[in-house]
């Protein structure tokens, strides 16, 4: 009886682990000769750099990956030919590689990061061509005082609106899952240091305690608070390290650069006398 129970015990045991593994299926489809026969890494984040979980080829436009993991987490596959972030989570995740244009989905939070970045760089796009608008008019001599930067103004005010609502909501709606510190994180990464701005103070006055726990954005709001104390004489700046011998590489800038100067000197002197 003792044995029974035993093997029982053993047998719930196993299924219970089995039932904390997620099991993914990654598809993959490659539409663009260049990539037949290269690799295709799997890698996720894990101190500060990406760590390789396994690595494949493109065979005849194919390439796939499967395996369980004990978390839902963000990786990204990587190629001479693609960078693509994805989340690893349970079921079939389908990707889809060609010359102009990547997608990948077939999961709830695949999807969902999918459309993120597809409105992202939709977005990104149409500020581009604000750039280039404002060329071309600056070169066909239109009016632009009075004319094309009030209208590109107002085109480019409403676009940053449209970004600034993707963030929030993605964010927001997914506090509670890995796509809300992903996401918020790709915000941070555009800011040029870590800052406590006024979308952030928004983001973090609704966040989840689950949300503010991530490790990211725990460690993103402790550098912003501490260069905000800084910037209001609350705090100290750190002690400077001891100071490093400087590598060749550094060595030989100063001499390149003089060299840049001396050559650039001789030009203009050159000019004078001519």
């Amino acid at each position: 009886m003792n044995k029974n129970l035993q093997i029982l015990t053993l047998l719930l045991t196993v299924a219970g682990l089995s039932s904390c593994l997620n099991s993914y299926n990654i598809e993959g489809s490659a539409d663009h000769s260049g990539l037949d026969n290269s690799k295709v890494y799997l890698r996720i984040a894990k101190n500060d750099q990406l760590k390789e979980v396994d690595s494949t080829e493109v065979v005849h436009g194919k390439f796939g990956f499967s395996g369980t993991t004990d978390s839902t987490r963000v990786a990204y596959l990587v190629s001479d030919g693609f960078f693509i972030p994805l989340v690893l989570e349970g079921g079939d995740i389908i990707v889809k590689v060609n010359k102009d244009r990547k997608s990948w989905g077939g999961t709830e939070l695949n999807d969902k990061l999918f459309q993120f970045f597809s409105t992202h760089d939709s977005l990104t796009m149409q500020l581009n061509d604000l750039e280039h608008e404002y060329t071309l008019a600056f070169m066909d001599g239109e009016d632009m005082r009075n004319d094309v930067i009030p209208r590109l103004s107002r085109r480019h005010q409403a676009i940053i609106a449209c970004m600034d609502s993707l963030f929030t909501e993605s964010v927001t709606e997914n506090f509670d899952n890995i796509l809300g510190p992903f996401i918020f994180m790709v915000y941070a990464q555009g800011q040029r240091f870590p800052e406590m701005s006024p979308w952030v103070v928004e983001i973090m006055s609704k966040a989840t305690d689950k949300f503010k726990n991530d490790p990211d954005v725990r460690r993103f709001l402790e550098e912003a608070e501490r260069i905000q104390n800084q910037a209001n004489g609350l705090e100290s700046p750190a002690p400077l390290a001891d100071p490093q011998p400087p590598t060749p590489n550094e060595m030989a800038a100063p001499v390149a650069d003089s060299l840049s100067k001396e050559k650039a000197d001789t030009t203009v002197a050159t000019k004078k006398k001519k």
